[in-house]
């Protein structure tokens, strides 16, 4: 199934049935039936009985706002079992918790990881991006827990260390405003292959690599001034001229870009471990940095010793929330049409994506898990949602035309009353 839509799923489904042999005697499963599977595995996986130890790390996190709700998930893997020398992925956690609250606050987080606790044992280490809401909720933990260590997310750490750095800058103001008024002149014209990434409203810093990648593949463009049948360097400087500019700006607005992605890589396939600055150094040895550079990876490197101290040697712990969010991209990706309105049981769906999905996992939430319990859960975790209002709502007008037509009034868009 992949990243497909469930519909296109069982579209391209049917068109594999039809194509072989071997199955064209077998009718391909539904969207409704596609949807109820993965539901049935995503509860499964929620539900079942977790794992009791005393290394569990966390990752925690709460997705952007859908609707009046926020939804929080807690996955986990255990420290001897984390994968080495890869980044994690959701096939390599569990999934622990997840609920949808209408106001995320300290005293939610706390509740969730004192029930957390009674049911997976001993918490080792909880990564986050430290929001407000999840700090206080962890330190609250930490009082009574005084051995879980809370680490936090390197690549959003990253994200405020060159939000501080460039927004001090005018340079980096006007810059980005140039930016934004040429992405508005280049979309119509010849050279709009050349457009600038779209700008982020939210979370801005976490992808600027991105734009400064674009802003030096331009300046190339400029410097060697090659035109050909289907690309006019004239155009370019045209709409692009002032970019040379910026030229100083922007090979130390890249630089120090790069070492905070060298800094996310690292911490993604190494963890935290007692020699994580050691690690990071070498890596970003080679790169010829000023003085302003050396700055800030001055403050990376302090940033990730931190978080190391007191470590012993053969000690590793998650420091980035990257892979949940991928989780979160997959619920938004299913949710696409719902998403401005509120959750629905596709969540469910969705978090079938954790961990493993062998044939044992799936054979058993397909046989075990009764479709009244998603319904329940649904109902009780989620409560009505815009979708199922708006069925209740066709039921009502349905119901209210039928009474009308039968005493033989007329109506259009809104009732008229015959008159007598």
């Amino acid at each position: 199934m992949g990243t497909s839509p469930l519909r296109t799923a069982s579209k391209s489904l049917k068109i594999l049935f039809k194509t072989f042999p071997g199955l064209q005697n077998y009718r391909a499963p539904s969207f409704t039936t596609i949807k109820r599977w993965a539901q049935k595995i995503g509860y499964y996986k929620l539900k079942r009985v977790k794992e009791i130890a005393n290394d569990w790390m966390l990752i925690i996190d709460a997705s952007i706002q859908m609707g009046e709700k926020k939804c929080v998930v807690i996955l986990g893997c255990r420290k001897s079992k984390l994968p080495k020398n890869y980044p994690l992925t959701l096939e390599d956690l569990e999934v622990l918790s997840l609920v949808v609250v209408p106001k995320l606050n300290g005293e939610v987080i706390y509740n969730m990881l004192t029930d957390l606790k009674l049911s997976i044992g001993e918490i080792a280490g909880i990564c986050s991006d430290r929001g407000s809401d999840i700090l206080f909720g962890v330190k609250q933990f930490q009082i009574t827990n005084p051995k879980t260590r809370h680490i936090c997310d390197t690549a959003h750490y990253v994200s405020n260390l060159l939000k501080a750095a460039l927004e001090k800058s005018p340079r980096w103001k006007t810059f980005r405003d140039q930016i934004t008024l040429a992405r508005r002149k280049m979309q119509n014209s010849k050279i709009s292959g050349a457009l600038p990434p779209s700008p982020r409203t939210k979370a801005r810093y976490m992808n600027i690599d991105s734009l400064l990648k674009w802003a030096v593949d331009m300046l190339v463009l400029l410097d060697q001034g090659v035109s050909n049948p289907d690309f006019e360097i004239t155009e370019l400087k045209k709409y692009l001229g002032w970019l040379l500019l910026y030229r100083e700006d922007i090979t130390h607005w890249n630089r120090i870009s790069y070492v905070g992605v060298v800094a996310r890589q690292i911490v993604r396939v190494e963890g935290i471990h007692k020699n994580i600055m050691e690690s990071f150094e070498k890596s970003i040895s080679s790169i010829k940095l000023s003085v302003r550079e050396v700055q800030f990876a001055n403050q990376l490197a302090e940033f990730l010793q931190n978080q190391s101290n007191g470590m012993q040697i053969s000690e590793c712990f998650i420091g980035s929330t990257e892979v949940l969010e991928s989780l979160f991209g997959k619920i938004k990706y299913m949710e696409r049409e719902q998403r401005a309105f509120g959750f629905t049981s596709l969540l469910l769906a969705a978090i079938a994506s954790v961990g493993p999905l062998d044939d044992d996992t799936i054979i058993k939430a397909v046989q075990t898990v009764k479709l009244s319990e998603i319904a329940n859960w649904s109902t009780t975790e989620i409560g009505q949602s815009v979708q199922s209002q708006r069925r209740q709502i066709k039921k009502i007008v349905a119901s209210i035309t039928t009474k009308i037509k039968k005493v033989g009034q007329e109506f259009t868009g809104i009732f008229c009353v015959k008159v007598a």
